[in-house]
Order: C-alpha cells, then structure tokens, then sequence
C-alpha cells in the first residue's frame, strides 16, 4: 500500500495505518499521485492544519499554537495531532475503531503523566476525548496511575535500579524471539560469559559510586538465570552487594528452580522471584517447548513460598491451540496459588519466533478480548489491582500486557522501567543501560550488544560506552 505524506511523523502515522491493513506492505511514496492514502500538514504562524484521505473520506483538523510552548512542546503536540486525523480519517473509511485508538507507543501510562504536567487533571476525559481511546482501556490507565501513587520517582536524577541479564535457556520457547542460548548447546560459553559479566559488574559500580548515582532495586533476568548451575549464580551474585528493599531474580521456568538455588538466593538478599507457567495446559506447554509439567509449577511453587519470596506467574492470552476455557482455567489455577503478583501478556508475533515462521496461531480478536476481560474480572474479584501495563509491536489485536498485584506488592523495578523515571545500569549481553534526565524530559540510552559472543570479545567497549553516558 503507497502512501504520502510531508509530515516528519511519518513512520507514527505508518503504525496506524498498518493496524488497519496488517497485510500490507507500507511503502512511502514520492509524491501524492496514485496512493491510497494521503495525508498533508500545512504550516501557518500560529496554527497548522491537517489534512487526510483516504478513498472518498477527507479528514480535516487544525492545532492553533501557544506562544509560551517550547519547541519541544510544539513537536508533541504536533505529533499527537498528526496520528490522530490518520486515525480519525481510517477509522470512518473502515468503519472500524481501534482497541487503543489513536496510540500506537508502548508506555500509555507515561503519556498520562505527561498529560498531567501539561495541565490535564483528568487523564481519564483526556484519553477518551483527545485521543480517542476506548472507556474500559482509558479506565485501565486511569487505575494503574492511582495504584502508582507514592512509588515514582519525578525529581532525582541520580535515583537507579540495577539490571543483570543471563541469556541462556534451558530450551527456546516457541515464542520466544530474544537473544538465548539453549544452554545444553552452549557451555562452552559459560565460564567466559560470566568472567564477563562481573568484570562489567565491577566496573558499572564504580561509576555507580563516581557518578553518586543511589540503586534502589536489582533484576536479574534473561533468558532464565536459573538455567546456571548453582555454582555460576553464586560467582555472579557474589558481586552483588547493594543494599535494597526489592531484589528480583527471574526463575520463570520452574524445571530450572532447585532448593539449593533457593536457598543461595536468600541467602544474597533476594525477595521476590517470577515463577512462569504461561499456561496450566500440558498439551500447549509440550507445543511451546516449555519442557516441564504442570505438577513441577505447583512444586517448584510450593517449595519457594518455604523460603518466603514474593512471587509473580506469567500468563499467556493467544497461545497456539487454547481456546478461552483454556485460558479460563490457567487464570483460575493461577489465582488459586494467590501468588503476590499475576502478568497477563498477549501474545506477540515477533520476527525470529518459530511460531512466527511457522504460522501456527489464530489471531481471533474477539478471543483474545474475551480472555483479557475475564483475565481482568477474576483477578480483580481475588483481590488484585493492576499495577503497571506495556504495549508491544505486533500483538494480536493490538492489546496490552498488564501487571496485577495484591495490595501494597506492586514490584517497584516494573514501574520504574515502564514509566521511564529511574536511572538503569544495565549489565550483560542485550541489555540496555538509560540515564535518565528527569528536568528535561529526556533519556539517553548505552546498548549492549546481543549476541553473547559478541559481548564476550567486546566487553571493555561495552563498558566504555556506558561511562560515557553516565559521568560525562
């Protein structure tokens, strides 16, 4: 599908429009002349106006300019109104709405907080009105923000979480489109990614203490770090040393968790771990590769609430094959467990995934809504809020994941990286270190590289990169 426009927002007004036609392949043409869809922006002193067609439907709309907005100001703005008249213009030729209206990015939350330093009180009326967002999803941010209150940092720059990723895996999950290693095919690597690993950890501190910066949470995540040996978690922990009052470890699958395990994390001061089922059902856990059983989730359950961690269970809406009595009763089991935290996720078809290239999944809409809405209705009855909540790119039906937590065990590490207000010192291959520059609304990022071998031999550049955003 061809496409013109001499916006700057193009590549924003491309993410509507491929939520209206997912199977075409967008392309942007040179000039208004034999597209589908056209959208113009003209310029005036104090107002733009907006233009969009599409077929016989012309969508007009116009912002009028505050002489007081800094350029900053005017680009947000500029960029909001310019998705919007796409969207309104698809939406009438379509005859059809979007579960999110007109927002395509992944942090809703954080856009709501920006409407709040903007002057919009009620950022329930503002996502309905301005950006057209369905009741029950501007409901479901309006909840998350109060569920915040309290637990965000808006005015310390040199507050910081700590962030260790272990790419490797015991096997590769059907789903799966991150950088991990199946850890049987690669030992060889172990030792030398470890060594790596603490030697950027050691190095990372060092800043941490130059820079003056305060770690307030640690996350430990992959891959599956309980996929190591007991022996190479320990080398790892043993340069963790922070004082803080949330430490998480992902032990996601629950073939991976030992007591011995257990016992070492509580030992270096963790107190909350994810133990993933993804789904009660031994049949989708056999399809997706899980390589456990359902009895292992309610043991390895079982055995870690011995040890008193907080734990989170992650769920899945859309997995190959389950229909949503499947999903009813893994939700059902799930709440059963009462465990202080439930992740909801939609599946998301990411380039990479074997499910991806095999094409095995359904992508019935009006499912995967059913399955949220009762996700969302059982958990709340039981005694859940949720807590935070991220888009992604190419999830069925352009939904959510959303976090779910008892009372007062809201996992503050998740809120700090969904709302971009924490500084994070992010070591290990894949991992993305951010500073974030709270007085002006701004964030720069120092990306490790993927690949773990990758990282083995570049290490010190990996390290070098990260002392320049954060001390200079």
């Amino acid at each position: 599908m061809k496409f013109f426009t001499n916006s700057e927002f193009s590549a924003d007004s491309a993410d509507i429009i491929r939520e209206y036609f997912p199977n075409e392949k967008l392309e942007k043409a040179e000039a208004d002349e034999n597209c589908q869809l056209s959208f113009f922006v003209q310029f005036f002193d104090d107002k733009e106006e907006y233009l969009c067609k599409f077929g016989e439907t012309v969508e007009k709309d116009e912002i009028f300019y505050d002489k007081n907005w800094t350029l900053l100001q005017k680009k947000r703005f500029t960029k909001r109104k310019s998705k919007i008249c796409v969207y309104n213009c698809l939406s009438k030729a379509m005859n059809k709405t979007l579960v999110w209206g007109s927002l395509t990015g992944i942090r809703p939350t954080k856009l709501a907080y920006e409407l709040k330093k903007e002057g919009h009180d009620n950022t329930l009326e503002a996502f309905e009105n301005i950006f057209k967002v369905p009741h029950k999803k501007a409901k479901l941010v309006d909840d998350i923000l109060q569920n915040q209150s309290g637990l965000i940092n808006f005015d310390d720059d040199k507050y910081a979480d700590f962030y260790i990723n272990i790419p490797f895996c015991v096997s590769r999950c059907s789903y799966c489109s991150f950088v991990s290693g199946d850890i049987s095919k690669q030992k060889r690597f172990i030792e030398p990614y470890i060594e790596a690993l603490c030697f950027e950890i050691e190095e990372t501190k060092k800043m941490i203490k130059q820079g003056g910066y305060k770690i307030n949470h640690l996350y430990i995540g992959g891959g599956t770090p309980t996929s190591f040996c007991v022996e190479d978690l320990e080398k790892i922990l043993s340069h963790v040393d922070f004082k803080v009052d949330e430490f998480t470890v992902e032990a996601g699958r629950p073939d991976t968790i030992t007591k011995e395990k257990l016992e070492l994390f509580k030992k270096a001061g963790v107190n909350r771990i994810s133990i993933n089922p993804q789904t009660f059902e031994q049949k989708t856990l056999d399809l997706i590769n899980r390589k456990h059983t359902i009895t292992d989730i309610y043991v390895k359950f079982e055995l870690a609430r011995q040890f008193g961690f907080e734990i989170n269970m992650d769920l899945i809406a859309g997995l190959p094959g389950e229909t949503f009595e499947n999903f009813k009763s893994s939700i059902d089991s799930a709440v059963s467990l009462k465990p202080e935290n439930i992740t909801v996720h939609t599946l998301a078809l990411k380039s990479g995934s074997q499910m991806k290239e095999e094409s095995k999944v359904s992508d019935n809409e009006n499912e995967i809504e059913k399955m949220l809405d009762y996700a969302s209705e059982t958990v709340g009855k039981n005694g859940f809020v949720p807590y935070y909540m991220y888009r992604q790119k190419y999830v069925i039906g352009n939904f959510e994941n959303v976090g779910y937590c008892l009372p007062g065990k809201q996992c503050k590490y998740n809120i700090d990286m969904m709302e971009e207000v924490a500084n994070i010192f992010a070591c290990g291959a894949n991992a993305i270190s951010k500073r974030v520059f709270l007085s002006q609304n701004r964030i720069e990022r120092a990306p490790n590289v993927k690949d773990f071998t990758n990282y083995i031999e570049r290490i010190e550049e990996m390290t070098e990169r990260k002392k320049r955003l954060f001390l200079d």
